[in-house]
């Protein structure tokens, strides 16, 4: 039967960023993902904020890039991009990361979930 794993994630002011790590146990087929439950303007709700959660890495290996560049983000290959916000495959040990950008005006919360399949 599959079994649920949940994390809380918060991105609040100040910090503007929060991460999570879930163990498993062992290797395990897996489906991970995160969600954002709360977005909270602070001062402006304008066009430079942006929220983004994602799955890091599973056991170590960096998932995905899924954005890069610009004025938020580094070049291809850099750890301040955004990578794949949800994961199939098998493994240990995800860890979810959560940013506000513009932390000064935005905070966030939300979730990391992992879904074991065996």
């Amino acid at each position: 039967m599959p079994t649920p794993f949940v994390a809380p994630l918060f991105a609040l002011g100040g910090g503007g960023s929060g991460s999570a790590t879930i163990n498993v146990g062992r290797r395990r087929p897996f489906l991970a993902w995160t969600t954002v439950t709360m977005i909270d303007s602070l001062i402006d709700f304008d066009r430079d904020n942006a929220v983004a959660a994602d799955i890091f890495t599973v056991d170590g290996v960096r998932t995905a890039t899924r954005v890069f560049a610009g004025d938020h983000f580094g070049p291809l290959g850099s750890s301040s991009n955004v990578f794949a916000g949800a994961v199939g495959g098998s493994g240990t040990r995800m860890s979810f990361f959560l940013r506000a950008f513009n932390p000064s005006d935005l905070a966030a919360s939300g979730e990391a979930i992992v879904l074991t399949l065996d």
